[in-house]
């Protein structure tokens, strides 16, 4: 077989054993007769062959053309099923899913996350991991099934990002510790929180606040979200945080509202899975937890 074969021809050929008429063959297909003759034609030239021989007023198939149009038909069955969308049905998906968050949104929502997965995928095996210097090139080599962070405009080209819901910076304190205003809470110590993917974006934020004559005290430091939550939650100390993660235990610091720093969440997959329905799913679960 020639490799320069045209498949769109193949279908021609099944009509015309069919119809074993030009005219009729053009009917079908939604061609004129001539256009069905030029089909023919490249037919013959690409498969070395008559494929059909005139008699008795009908196209009749050549020995070549017997014996190669059963085979045809299975091979395009077989193309129509793999290129057809199949239902996809997360109580039978049986595969492992794997999906990395930050460590503010793992301890916010990671309980609930795990929870919707082992409803919706019951048979998975379902991991989630903390988002790390190398969740980006696990994420394009197909080791991470799905990622959540802010949206960055410097993301490695074989990821892609879905827009999961805006949102911002704010200043914020536990509420346990009573409702304060930003003339007092700008006196507190404040904690630096190293977090994996988003240092930048918080530098820029701390840039805004400086831009306003604002220096925040950084007197703690925290390299996990958990032992940052919990400071905030023993100690009056103030954090950086995005508002979707406050919560009931958290709360913005009043007077504060003059800071406006918008950021965005989003979706990270590997670029050629961003039409999978596993990735529609998890997108819809991930889009329910954060609005």
């Amino acid at each position: 077989m020639r490799f320069d074969l045209d498949f769109n021809l193949l279908k021609t050929l099944l009509v015309l054993a069919e119809k074993q008429n030009l005219k009729k063959a053009g009917l079908t297909l939604g061609l004129t007769e001539s256009a069905v003759s030029k089909q023919l034609t490249r037919l013959r030239e690409q498969l070395n062959d008559e494929l059909f021989i005139r008699m008795s007023g009908k196209l009749e198939p050549t020995s070549y053309a017997h014996s190669i149009i059963p085979k045809i038909k299975v091979a395009l069955s077989d193309l129509e099923e793999a290129v057809t969308p199949t239902h996809f049905d997360p109580s039978t998906y049986a595969d492992a899913i794997n999906i990395a968050l930050p460590d503010l949104v793992m301890e916010k929502f990671g309980i609930t996350l795990y929870e919707m997965l082992l409803q919706k995928f019951p048979i998975a095996s379902v991991a989630l991991h903390s988002w790390g210097d190398e969740t980006e090139n696990k994420i394009v080599r197909g080791e991470i099934n799905f990622g959540v962070h802010l949206l960055h405009q410097d993301r490695s080209s074989g990821v892609y990002q879905q827009k999961i819901c805006d949102d911002k910076f704010v200043i914020a304190s536990a509420i346990k510790h009573g409702k304060y205003d930003w003339d007092e809470v700008k006196k507190w110590p404040f904690i630096k929180q190293r977090t994996v993917g988003w240092n930048e974006q918080k530098f820029q934020f701390i840039e805004h606040l400086q831009s306003q004559g604002i220096e925040l005290n950084y007197s703690h430091q925290a390299d996990t979200a958990s032992f940052a939550l919990k400071l905030m939650a023993n100690r009056k100390v103030a954090n950086v945080l995005p508002s979707k993660v406050l919560g009931n235990e958290f709360v913005q610091i009043s007077g504060t509202e003059f800071i406006d720093y918008n950021i965005i969440w989003a979706a990270n997959v590997r670029v050629t899975d961003r039409k999978s329905p596993l990735y529609q799913h998890l997108y819809s679960l991930m889009s329910q937890i954060f609005i």
